[in-house]
């Protein structure tokens, strides 16, 4: 049984969830059928780094993000580290409760 994406990651471990984000990179970059070095010219990441990447799941945040770019996957990272949506007068309280408060200076 196929469990949906969300759920499926909050069982993986940061390394795990590395090394699958970068087996879903090579498979995309396949179905768009890019090789490595076209990709390469296009997200301006090395070869070797995103062969690395494909195998490994290590790369920096910023070749992760020319790479997605190049993939057209770009939307997907802007809904990383939303606020949750407010919909009432507690939302409000809760957040401003868990917000820290700066020292005087």
């Amino acid at each position: 049984m196929k469990l949906p994406i969300n759920t499926r990651c909050l069982l993986l471990s940061p390394i795990e969830l590395q090394k699958e984000l970068g087996e879903k990179a090579k498979t995309l970059r396949l179905f768009h059928g890019f090789k490595r070095v076209s990709l390469s010219e296009k997200s301006g990441v090395s070869a070797e780094t995103i062969r690395n990447f494909e195998q490994t799941g290590k790369v920096t945040l910023e070749n992760f993000i020319r790479i997605a770019f190049a993939l057209n996957e770009e939307h997907k990272l802007s809904d990383l580290f939303e606020l949750p949506e407010i919909s009432s007068l507690k939302d409000i309280e809760k957040l401003g409760k868990s917000m820290p408060k700066r020292g005087n200076r």
